[in-house]
Parts: structure tokens; C-alpha cells; sequence
């Protein structure tokens, strides 16, 4: 039963990655328009909308450590039996490492954000 759960509660984190990447699709640029944009802004839309691509990465990250560490709670709860032998590689530890990872990669990206929304504000 207890597998059961952990399977199921993976399950449910999947779900709500797919809902959170479809809802951040409108400010999401590809690579390639990013850099280009990146190249070229100049504008206030330009930065405003490299912004806006940055925030909405940075919430995607936020909402994908707190995912890992809802996963490392049912992992603390129902250990698996490879997590002894290696827990640093599955896990609760595991978990925690990488939404510890995931945090500070969005701070870094709201930290783009917040500079091309003041060359935004410079910008005509």
C-alpha cells in the first residue's frame, strides 16, 4: 500500500508540472528567440518581454522545488530500499538536494528578470 501511495503522489507532482508549464506557455520564449532577443533589445517591450520570460522560468523553478520537496516528504514517510545504500542519489536527500538547486537557479533567474525590467524602465 505504501508504494501505492508514493506511485500515486508522483503521479499527482506530473499532473501539476504539465498544468504549471501550459499555464507559463504564453511568456515562455524557445532558445533561439531568447537569444535573439537578447542581442537585440532595445526597446522597452523587447527587455519587457525578456522579463517576463525570466519570471515566469523563475516560477516554473519554484513550483518544481516544491514538488521535489512534497517528493522527499513521502520519500522521508516510505524510504526506498536503494536510499540506503546510496541516498544521495535516491530519496529524500536526494530530493531535497536538487529543490535546493532548483531555488537558487530561480533567484539567479529572477535576478535577469529584475535587470531587463530596469533597462525596460530605461528604455523608450
Amino acid at each position: 500500500m505504501n508504494r501505492r501511495s508514493t506511485l500515486a503522489s508522483l503521479l499527482l507532482f506530473s499532473t501539476a508540472t504539465a498544468q504549471s508549464a501550459a499555464a507559463q506557455s504564453n511568456a515562455h520564449l524557445s532558445g533561439k528567440e531568447l537569444h535573439d532577443l537578447m542581442l537585440s533589445a532595445k526597446t522597452k517591450a523587447e527587455h519587457q518581454k525578456i522579463a517576463n520570460h525570466y519570471k515566469a522560468e523563475s516560477d516554473h523553478l519554484l513550483t518544481q522545488a516544491k514538488e521535489h520537496e512534497e517528493m522527499a516528504d513521502a520519500y522521508k514517510r516510505n524510504p526506498p530500499l536503494l536510499a540506503a545504500k546510496n541516498p544521495l542519489a535516491i530519496g529524500e536527500k536526494h530530493c531535497r538536494g536538487v529543490a535546493e538547486r532548483l531555488r537558487q537557479a530561480a533567484e539567479g533567474t529572477k535576478a535577469l528578470a529584475n535587470m531587463h525590467e530596469q533597462a525596460a524602465a530605461k528604455a523608450q
